[in-house]
């Protein structure tokens, strides 16, 4: 549960909270700009909100603070601060509030989800808290839509949020993502498509694409009956066999232009002649008296010796390219032999193997676009299918889920008005709700309607706290209050409301909101922040 919130700045530094319902009461004229407000998006700012550090008015009249609070899990309590000029992080803290540690907000977030075992399955803590969290200036307190987490949301995700927080989204997750990937591969496909690295055709023309590899495979049956079978046998010139020789072939021409070149670089080295330069001594002893002749004498004795080596090296390399180059012309001239056996007329090949390969070639080219087209239409008809699947199985779940919250909502309703007002209606279709109650458009069965709602999701999950502020709760009549206080008691779970003009409902709605204050406000001093800037 919140313990706790501190702030340096407040008119009263500590605000100590209660774990069911906690008010923050104003005056019973009504006074605005007091901090009612204020306060609660100090709540919201506690559980992980912006809209706090983003009212420029404070910062204006304030000044740089920090919000300082602490949470109470069974008998530990967690220490915190948050400064509203550095809103990405979160400080641990001792119980003096000296900083320790520093977190993300995620971080924070994350943990407290945890502690609160609130951690919804394909959103987070925040999102889905965020919602019941009803504050002026949060733009989520649209009596007439209720799951919107803020004005410009989309319904659909507004819908897919509430699914989440009763754990009703898994199937639809799991089928979700199989259509999402059959868009993308449509996408992909359609892409493709567009820059022509995949053929696109009309429906007309796969028609007549069918057509023509019909009166193709014709021309080939009869190109293939027609012939002299001792001739040649059409297929066979272009038979697995005939590509395997001509691969075969190709290698082995390939390899003796290798030898060769390498024969040629040895017979180029072995015509290389070692040069003498023993004739040079005499003139050498001439210029250099002194130089040592028999040194040289040995190294000139070492060249040569090198050099009958290198020769050797030589003859024993041509020799191998030359037997190489031997193994190559017989394995040539045997797949040439082989190749040949199976053309026996070469002319009369030729021309077959022309027109049977045009015909091969152009229906592979309209077998290749027709099955361009009747991919398209695959993905196609996926994406449909999976889109069904998905509005099928959202129908289902949203179906199950109107029907536990409006039956909580009617439970609710009959104790506030022993059915002399209609419980307000949730219905949904695939991508839209609506949020009535029948036969009644007045504002404050419409916001009794809100909080019916907001109590029911909090009955049914594990929402630990939902906050409304006065401006809402002003608007019900005051029998009805009375017994909303009651049903925010009930819940067993931490509630915190703004409220003013207390003394004009009844002596137990009064009794309730002093047993439940936490914290008066005021003017002339007794506001928030000790002072008013409105």
């Amino acid at each position: 549960m919140l313990y706790e919130i501190v702030c340096d700045k407040f008119k009263i530094n500590k605000i100590s909270f209660n774990s069911g319902l906690n008010a923050v009461i104003g005056t019973n004229e009504g006074d605005n700009s007091i901090g009612k407000s204020t306060f609660l998006l100090i709540v919201d700012f506690v559980f992980g909100g912006n809209t706090y550090s983003k009212s420029e008015d404070i910062i204006k009249n304030i000044g740089e603070h920090n919000i300082k609070f602490a949470f109470k899990f069974d008998d530990d309590i967690y220490y915190f601060c948050r400064m509203v000029t550095n809103t990405n992080v979160v400080y641990i803290c001792d119980e003096s509030y000296n900083n320790i540690k520093e977190i993300s907000l995620k971080d924070y977030c994350n943990w407290l989800g945890n502690k609160y075992d609130f951690l919804v399955q394909h959103t987070t803590f925040r999102q889905e808290i965020s919602r019941y969290i009803r504050v002026y200036g949060k733009n989520n307190a649209n009596e007439r839509l209720p799951l919107h987490g803020f004005s410009q949301e989309k319904t659909d995700e507004a819908m897919c949020e509430l699914l989440k927080i009763f754990n009703y989204y898994e199937p639809i997750h799991e089928i979700l993502e199989i259509s999402n990937k059959s868009k993308e591969e449509l996408k992909t496909y359609k892409n493709a498509q567009k820059y022509r690295f995949i053929s696109k055709i009309s429906k007309n023309e796969y028609k007549n694409n069918i057509n023509e590899i019909k009166n193709i495979d014709s021309e080939l049956a009869n190109l293939t009956k027609n012939l002299d079978q001792g001739l040649i046998d059409a297929e066979a010139v272009v038979s697995e066999e005939a590509i395997e020789i001509k691969k075969s072939l190709s290698r082995a021409r390939r390899m003796r232009s290798k030898s060769r070149v390498r024969k040629e670089k040895y017979d180029e080295n072995n015509e290389y002649k070692f040069s003498q330069t023993t004739s040079d001594f005499e003139d050498l002893i001439y210029f250099f008296p002194n130089v040592d002749i028999k040194k040289i004498e040995e190294i000139e004795s070492f060249h040569k010796n090198i050099s009958k080596i290198f020769k050797k090296e030589i003859r024993r390399e041509i020799k191998k390219a030359e037997l190489e180059i031997k193994e190559y012309d017989d394995l040539i001239k045997e797949y040439e032999k082989r190749l040949k056996e199976l053309i026996v007329d070469t002319n009369l090949s030729k021309k077959i193997l022309k027109r049977h390969s045009e015909l091969k070639n152009r229906k592979e080219e309209l077998e290749l676009k027709n099955s361009s087209y009747d991919k398209l239409q695959e993905l196609n008809n996926n994406k449909s299918i999976n889109q069904q699947r998905v509005s099928n199985i959202k129908k289902e779940q949203l179906s199950i889920l109107s029907n536990n919250i409006n039956l909580e909502m009617s439970r609710l309703n009959k104790i506030i008005y022993n059915n002399e007002n209609n419980a307000p209606i949730l219905t949904f279709t695939t991508n839209s709700y609506s949020f009535i109650t029948p036969d009644n458009t007045g504002t404050g069965i419409a916001y009794k309607g809100l909080v019916i709602f907001d109590i029911s999701v909090l009955n049914l999950t594990n929402l630990p706290i939902i906050v409304h502020d006065s401006f809402i709760l002003k608007q019900i009549s005051d029998k009805a209050i009375e017994k909303i206080l009651d049903l925010y008691i009930k819940s067993g779970k931490q509630v915190i409301i703004a409220f003013d003009k207390q003394d004009s409902y009844t002596e137990r709605t009064q009794k309730l909101l002093d047993e439940s204050a936490i914290l008066y406000l005021g003017p002339n001093g007794n506001e928030l922040f000790g002072k008013s800037w409105g």
